[in-house]
């Protein structure tokens, strides 16, 4: 039996905030808090006084109107009257950052439209070369062999950086791949950066390239749910704003030429909290078994299947609200601890390696522990991740950095 969640919250009574994200915006000389929704459910920009900000946050479905109230008086020490109060629930729900009836319908509408169409549009068909001009030559030049190693793989890890930013592990992973692997099946393992699910999400959409539309394989995902009893597509209108599979089809698309193939496309959640792999609400499959049920579908199936972790690593910098410094010997730090975390999988540990960046609280910001973890486990034993490049892609006029990294699995 297919078990299929139930995970939202919140009552009138007992306000429940969507999940929300907050940019800080100075507006005259009051401190003005903006939040939006990372998952564009709701679509406006929530724009708050510091005071009323307090109040928001107290919103998480435990806390109720006179909660809040009593709450806000011991903090501020000033009243949170009724009817204000009411105007700002009001106005957090007719704008969905609210959970509840309204926010369930525009759920409701998102996922029937997207299921509605021919396919999954190219979201960053714009903006996959950043400034460098046309995508071709930019790809071509990625997938170029030159030197490249010529033993096979069945796995890769890959960025999710723009292909500019990412240019070095790019092309360390995926240059001269075409000749390396006879797949006619990529499992595509992405970061679920914006979505709603705490657990695995697939979708079931072929994905559109600027080189025609890349079918999924619909029997292989629903045989994976049949194995582990969910319906990992339930919450597919994550796969919407996310740009960690889309990368890697466009990559593959353009690498393999003419040659049939079809996706397998899955998103994975961070593993590093307090439940581990398993998912944080309760709902959906244990990483670890996701990833164990993968790897022996893979194992069982003829057709020849290859995994691809699109996998960023540390995001670290003032634009990401972080401390850690971007001189020479900050960034040398940084590239210490991604080596440490990472050496694991060189010696097959997946879970040394989860262990190893949970065990720091995550302090870089490691965004794709979920799908290098899933990718290492479902190859255990049959396959040894190699490192063939590391690269940090600092942007100092924003003042961020993002690291990444390139691996093979090498059949043993």
């Amino acid at each position: 039996m297919i078990r299929r969640s139930s995970r939202w919250g919140g009552s009138v009574n007992y306000p429940k905030l969507r999940p929300i994200e907050r940019v800080q915006t100075p507006v005259g000389s009051d401190a003005v808090l903006s939040f939006r929704d990372p998952t564009g459910l709701a679509t406006a920009v929530l724009s708050l006084s510091a005071p009323l900000a307090y109040a928001v946050s107290l919103m998480d479905g435990t806390h109720s109107r006179e909660d809040i109230q009593a709450r806000f008086m011991l903090r501020l020490g000033r009243m949170l009257f009724s009817d204000e109060l009411d105007q700002l629930i009001a106005q957090l729900d007719e704008a969905c950052f609210l959970e509840g009836a309204r926010a369930d319908r525009a759920r409701a509408v998102r996922r029937e439209s997207y299921r509605a169409m021919p396919h999954r549009a190219l979201r960053n068909a714009g903006s996959l070369a950043g400034d460098n001009g046309p995508l071709e030559p930019l790809l071509d030049r990625l997938l170029a062999p030159g030197n490249v190693r010529r033993e096979p793989v069945v796995g890769l890890v890959a960025p999710h950086l723009d292909y500019p930013r990412g240019e070095p592990c790019y092309r360390s992973a995926y240059a001269g791949l075409a000749e390396r692997t006879a797949a006619r099946r990529f499992v595509i393992l992405g970061t679920n950066h914006f979505g709603e699910s705490a657990a695995v999400v697939g979708t079931r959409k072929d994905f559109e390239t600027p080189w025609g539309v890349v079918r999924h394989d619909a029997d292989f995902m629903r045989a994976l749910d049949a194995a582990l009893g969910h319906d990992l597509c339930e919450l597919e209108t994550d796969h919407i704003r996310e740009h960690s599979v889309e990368l890697q089809v466009v990559l593959l698309r353009r690498a393999l030429g003419d040659r049939p193939f079809v996706i397998v496309p899955y998103l994975c959640p961070d593993p590093c909290g307090p439940t581990g792999t398993r998912p944080r609400q309760g709902d959906g499959p244990d990483l670890r078994q996701f990833a164990e049920a993968l790897g022996r579908l893979i194992a069982s199936d003829p057709t020849p299947t290859f995994i691809v972790a699109g996998a960023d690593l540390s995001h670290v910098g003032p634009y990401f609200s972080d401390d850690h410094p971007l001189d020479a010997d900050g960034l040398a730090k940084l590239r210490d601890s991604d080596l440490a975390a990472l050496r694991p999988l060189e010696s097959g540990d997946a879970e040394g390696f989860r262990t190893a960046v949970a065990a720091t609280g995550n302090a870089t910001n490691i965004c794709s522990v979920g799908c290098i973890y899933a990718a290492a486990v479902a190859l255990a034993g049959r396959a040894r991740a190699v490192r063939r490049n590391y690269h940090q892609a600092v942007t100092r006029e924003l003042g961020n950095c993002v690291t990444c990294a390139a691996f093979d699995f090498i059949p043993v």
